[in-house]
């Protein structure tokens, strides 16, 4: 009996948005917690910290407390601890006592780049009016159209996870389906935040 409500939890709360995100809870976890939110996992050590800044911004709007990095950085530079989005179980475990924490908050992302052209329309030159009389003079060639191509850089798999510093279990993931551009990605990461906070208040009844 008292595996039940982990049990319900996983099969239950699956919560998502209109921005195409799925959020499921695996284990037990107060939303009133204390969190720490670590660089994303991904090519360029700019993103990762850019995301996890946004997702910071985006958890705390939510309702939840999240340990500021600065705090975070100068806990961890103490003990000599590198803060990394790539951690193991027991890096995770020091990084919850050092800072005093519930859960470490990882995210990890891929990420492309894509050309897309964009072509503007031909001009069409004013017709002639012509005397019924006479041959109408050559045809007056279109203008072309302009053919510019620009380079998007678009995000796929973003997925950030709750993980309990204590044991290493992921308490929560939430993942968003859809791909996003870098002027979109950030609407990805609050509506996760929006969805995590959706399933957490589920799990415990709406309360």
């Amino acid at each position: 009996m008292s595996r039940l409500p982990a049990l319900l939890l996983l099969a239950a709360l699956l919560a998502g948005c209109g921005a195409g995100v799925r959020t499921v809870v695996r284990g037990g976890f107060d939303p009133a917690a204390k969190v720490a939110v670590l660089p994303f996992s991904g090519r360029d050590a700019e993103t990762n910290l850019s995301l996890a800044e946004a997702f910071t911004t985006y958890l705390m709007e939510a309702g939840f407390e999240v340990m500021e990095r600065a705090q975070l950085e100068k806990v961890l530079a103490e003990q000599k601890v590198s803060l990394s989005g790539a951690v193991d179980s027991g890096d995770m475990s020091q990084v919850g006592r050092l800072a005093g924490v519930r859960a470490v908050v990882t995210g990890s992302y891929r990420v492309r780049k894509e050309n897309v052209r964009t072509v503007t329309p031909a001009v069409k030159p004013p017709p002639v009016r012509q005397r019924p009389d006479r041959r109408p003079p050559p045809g007056v060639k279109q203008a072309p159209g302009q053919v510019r191509v620009e380079t998007n850089t678009v995000f796929s798999g973003l997925t950030v996870k709750f993980v309990d510093v204590a044991t290493g279990r992921v308490l929560l993931s939430s993942s968003a389906e859809k791909d996003y551009d870098a002027g979109s990605v950030n609407k990805a990461l609050a509506a996760m935040a929006g969805s995590i906070k959706e399933a957490l208040e589920k799990g415990q009844g709406g309360k």
